[in-house]
């Protein structure tokens, strides 16, 4: 039997399940864990890690569940103001599109849709991370990939060469599209976007309708440089019933499905290379 040791996360304490661990770290800022074949090896970690070493801190709990109550502690919502507030009623409209304006219930449970299991959260949102990389951003010799991180050895997480331009911009809207797409086609209506792009939350929440208004200029008169991919985003949003949230992220602070997300665009960034040699 294994033991995952969490030595900072919402709960600290020994879980004998990924899920039950994972629940405890995903979008923690700093989390600590491992797995361990034993048990004091697991009670050790926590002891010489939690709260930056030598014990103390909040007591070490033993196979027991993570407790649904807790908040996303140490978790920064960048959000400075909502399109939306609380959930209507199942039997209004929806609104669609929401800018988080605090930090997200704590992803509490896996739960089935479609083919796959996902991690869900309190009020019954599915959390899914995207990231774009690009190396040589603005010069001929970029390369660009975009990454979508479900959960540990999911079988959605996708690592992917950009289509067209090769830019971050262009990474970050293409896994947005992607992952709204994946969860769309496995039954899922409520949906969180985990990303580090400020960009891309502020064009969507922000400047779409004025881009759209003037036919896709800037207000400045310029071409809006990524019209051919927010419009792919703008489909996948419109299609069926799918409600959106988007929140912000801190980059490489040890946020688990950013850097995961991080990792698979890194990879895609290295698809596109290979694909740009070959051809």
């Amino acid at each position: 039997m294994p033991f995952y040791a969490v030595a900072k996360g919402r709960q600290v304490g020994i879980f004998s399940t990924w899920p039950e661990c994972q629940a405890q770290v995903t979008g923690f800022t700093g989390a600590r864990f491992k797995k361990f074949p034993t048990e004091a090896e697991a009670n050790a970690f926590i002891d010489n890690n939690r709260d930056g070493g030598g014990g103390g801190g909040g007591s070490v709990l033993t196979g027991k569940k993570p407790s649904t109550a807790s908040s996303w502690s140490g978790k920064r919502s960048a959000s400075t103001s909502s399109t939306g507030g609380a959930l209507p009623p199942p039997n209004k409209q929806a609104k669609k599109t929401i800018l988080l304006d605090k930090a997200p219930t704590a992803v509490a449970k896996m739960v089935k849709y479609g083919e796959y299991s996902f991690l869900q959260d309190e009020d019954g949102f599915v959390h899914v991370y995207t990231d774009g990389s690009c190396e040589g951003n603005g010069t001929a010799r970029a390369v660009a990939g975009l990454g979508v991180y479900f959960a540990e050895g999911h079988a959605l997480n996708t690592a992917k060469p950009v289509s067209g331009r090769a830019t971050n911009n262009c990474g970050e809207i293409q896994a947005a599209s992607l992952a709204i797409r994946l969860a769309r086609q496995q039954g899922i209506r409520r949906l969180v976007v985990n990303t580090d792009s400020q960009f891309l939350i502020n064009a969507i929440t922000k400047w779409l309708p004025g881009w759209k208004r003037r036919n896709w200029t800037l207000a400045s008169g310029g071409p809006v440089k990524n019209q051919t991919d927010f419009m792919e985003l703008e489909r996948e949003l419109s299609a069926g019933d799918i409600q959106i949230k988007w929140n912000h992220v801190d980059a490489h602070c040890g946020i688990l499905g950013n850097e995961r997300a991080d990792q698979l665009a890194r990879k895609g960034s290295e698809m596109y290379r290979m694909a740009k040699r070959q051809g």
